[in-house]
């Protein structure tokens, strides 16, 4: 801004400067008004009356500027590449093979083969077998059971029961009394009571309010405008072309062609006749007879006889008698007690608190008349600076807004936990310990004697004679006529005349022309113009007002009544009476009736049942089946078959199937590929990042001095001598104040 300042002020600059000539030069011309214009004498220097001062005047002018704004946007380029495309390509090529072509016929032949012819036949075998033979016979075995007979008897069992009996008698005891001698005393016993008190008292509950205070303030905020400069450069962009060069070649094709060659040779083909041979052989058939034997042999056979035996027992008889015994039981009581109980009650407290909210206010949308630039012209005759004024503008402009700080309230709910304590009658239970007398019945034994009659078997044992029958194997040995045939082989050689057939490889090779494209890349450069947009920062200050809130918190209290529950405990002494006691020992004599258990004994007799079990022997016979084994001779035929082999000359045909072959010339098409290349061009599309510059209009308020020329009457008429430099450094001293001043504001 200084630098446009001083840009328009150069003009007056310049008039300053060359004042002294100009006004050397057109003898004080502008020194003087037109009434003072004429001198009387022409040497003579005219007198000064008016002078021109130049005061400085301060314009506030508003301009609207532009400012740059930058956007990049992808845009698309089109760019073309070549794309090589490959395509495969087949010519035919014509070659000659031999072919070889098999013929097949069939030949006839005769030969002779050996049949075996199989026989059967059947011989009778005769052969002596032992048929076993079973015979059944009973046998008497007597044999003794024992019966036993129960007979019930009643036996008289004499016994003695001691009856109880009680005598009284008198007892002289002597025994001392203690007189007791009483005395009243009273004794103190404190003891408390619970009482219990409710209590109020005072609790004071400190809260805070929250007051809003709010201080207006302002900051220079410092922002930096950039202005947009354009700068224009070149870039090398390197591309590339591909240039196609075709090549023609030739390679050699190498094949292999089979040539047909017969040649004749003799096959030895062995084969085999057979001869029966017929052999005759006797083998041995064994087999076994089995011939019965019996063999007497001695059982001793065990049997039991019962004995009756008498044993004498003694067994415990119970009897149940009285006593008296001392025991003590345990008894529970109840008794009531009073206990503090301490419990917890949720009281709910409403509350709150201050939260500050922060809003913002935008200022309001004001009509701004801003004035352009103006300009200075300079007079060339004159050399008087005259300022034009520029148009003025009006726009929109959003005044800045403000923070609205308030306090709003926010409700809260909280449970605290109160403890109360209350006495509650709880029942206590006790045990006492609590003598008595019981009677008891208790029982003991006496030992009564009893027979009992039991059977004590006897194990005896008596000899029998049995027979025992069983067989002995006995091997035998026959001999068994049998004829065998035998094939005797006979090697033979017959020669048979036959062709081989083989093929000789020649190698042949021919020429097959081809082309190659080989892609040659060429390297380009093109220059392409393009414009940097950059930015020159510039550092403004701004006032923006502003608005702090700041809480002031007030501290009160609040009281409340609560109640607090307690028991106090009242101490009391109660005067118990009592009286002692004081023995004095007195001598005396007692008779006391005593009482003496004895016991009379009583002879009963119990009639016990009891049974006796007699054995009584009893003869039986019981019969047994029993089996006698014995084997009887008997002969048998048994038909053996066996087979007989005859070899029967056979003659018979076969077919050979033969091949006879031929090789035929053919001609023969292969196809050959090859590849070719062509190059397409292909277009292709790209996202370039592209930066917009746009033009945003802003308006920006400056300071403008300019200096007013203003005439004023000159009292010393030495002006042109003395007068010029003063004048001249009134004006640079306001001058340089009006530099100062805008730098200031």
């Amino acid at each position: 801004m200084l630098r446009k300042m001083f840009l328009r002020l150069a003009p007056v600059f310049l008039v300053l400067i060359i004042a002294p000539n100009v006004q050397g030069a057109f003898c004080g011309l502008c020194s003087y008004s037109g009434a003072a214009a004429t001198c009387a004498d022409p040497c003579e220097m005219p007198k000064v009356q008016y002078r021109i001062r130049y005061e400085p005047v301060y314009e506030t002018c508003t301009e609207v500027r532009q400012r740059p704004v930058y956007q990049t946007v992808m845009e698309q380029e089109t760019y073309t590449v070549m794309r090589p495309v490959y395509e495969q390509h087949v010519k035919e090529h014509r070659y000659t093979v031999c072919k070889p072509v098999v013929e097949h016929y069939d030949v006839q032949q005769t030969y002779t083969v050996m049949k075996p012819v199989y026989e059967q036949h059947v011989r009778e075998h005769r052969y002596t077998v032992h048929r076993p033979m079973v015979q059944e016979y009973q046998v008497a075995i007597p044999y003794t059971t024992y019966r036993k007979e129960y007979e019930h008897h009643v036996k008289e069992v004499p016994y003695t029961v001691h009856r109880p009996m009680v005598k009284e008698y008198q007892v002289a005891i002597p025994y001392t009394t203690y007189r007791k001698e009483y005395e009243q005393h009273m004794r103190e016993i404190p003891y408390v009571v619970p009482r219990k008190v409710v209590t109020p008292y005072q609790v004071a509950i400190p809260y805070k309010t929250c007051k809003p205070v709010y201080e207006h303030h302002v900051r220079e905020h410092r922002y930096t405008v950039h202005r947009p400069m354009v700068q224009e450069y070149q870039v090398a962009i390197p591309y590339t072309t591909y240039r196609k060069e075709y090549q023609q070649h030739v390679r050699e094709h190498r094949y292999t062609v089979h040539r047909p060659m017969v040649q004749e040779y003799q096959v030895a083909i062995p084969y085999t006749t057979c001869k029966p041979v017929h052999e005759q052989h006797v083998k041995e058939h064994r087999y076994v007879v089995h011939r019965k034997v019996t063999e007497p042999y001695q059982v001793e056979v065990p049997y039991t006889v019962y004995r009756t035996v008498q044993e004498q027992h003694c067994r415990k008889v119970p009897v149940v008698q009285t006593r008296q015994v001392m025991e003590c039981r345990t008894e529970c009581r109840t008794r009531q007690v009073m206990v503090p109980v301490t419990t917890e009650q949720c009281v709910k407290v409403c509350g709150g608190e201050w939260k500050e909210v922060r809003e913002y206010i935008p200022g309001p949308v004001v009509d701004q008349t801003c004035q352009l630039p103006g300009k200075w012209d300079i007079d060339p005759c004159t050399f008087k600076c005259t300022f034009c004024p520029g148009s003025c503008v009006v726009q929109k402009v959003q005044c800045p807004g403000t923070w609205c700080c308030r306090k709003v309230w926010c409700p809260k709910e909280e449970y605290r936990t109160v403890q109360c304590t209350t006495n509650v009658c709880k029942t206590e239970t006790y045990t006492v310990q609590v003598p008595y007398c019981r009677t008891e019945c208790y029982t003991t034994y006496v030992d009564q004697p009893y027979t009992v009659c039991r059977q004590v078997p006897e194990t005896c044992t008596r000899t029998e004679t049995r027979y025992r029958c069983y067989t002995v194997p006995e091997e035998k040995v026959c001999q068994i006529p049998y004829t065998t045939c035998r094939m005797e082989y006979e090697q033979h050689v017959r020669y048979v005349t036959r062709k081989h057939c083989y093929t000789v490889p020649e190698e042949k090779v021919c020429q097959i022309p081809y082309t190659t494209c080989k892609v040659v890349p060429e390297q380009h450069v093109r220059y392409e113009t393009r414009r940097q947009c950059y930015t020159v920062p510039e550092e403004k200050v701004c006032q923006i007002p502003y608005t702090t809130c700041r809480m002031e918190y007030e501290q009160h209290v609040r009281h409340e009544t609560r109640y607090r529950c307690h028991v106090e405990y009242d101490r009391f002494v109660k005067q118990i009476p009592y009286t002692t006691c004081k023995v004095v020992p007195e001598q005396h004599v007692r008779y006391e009736t005593r009482r003496q258990c004895y016991t009379v004994p009583e002879t009963h007799v119990r009639r016990i049942p009891y049974t006796t079990c007699k054995v009584v022997p009893e003869q039986h016979v019981r019969y047994e089946t029993r089996r006698h084994c014995y084997s009887v001779p008997e002969e048998k035929v048994c038909q053996i078959p066996y087979t007989t082999c005859k070899m029967v000359p056979e003659e018979r045909v076969r077919t050979i199937r033969c091949c006879k072959t031929n090789w035929v010339a053919e001609e023969k098409v292969c196809c050959v590929p090859y590849t070719t290349c062509k190059l397409i061009p292909e277009e292709r599309v790209r996202c370039v990042p592209k930066t917009i510059c746009s033009m945003e209009s802003y308006c920006h308020t400056t300071v403008n001095c300019r200096m007013v020329p203003k005439c004023e009457p000159v009292c010393d008429p030495c002006f042109s001598t003395c007068g010029s430099s003063s004048w001249k450094a009134d004006f640079m001293q306001k001058l340089g104040d009006c530099f100062k001043k805008p730098c200031a504001e």
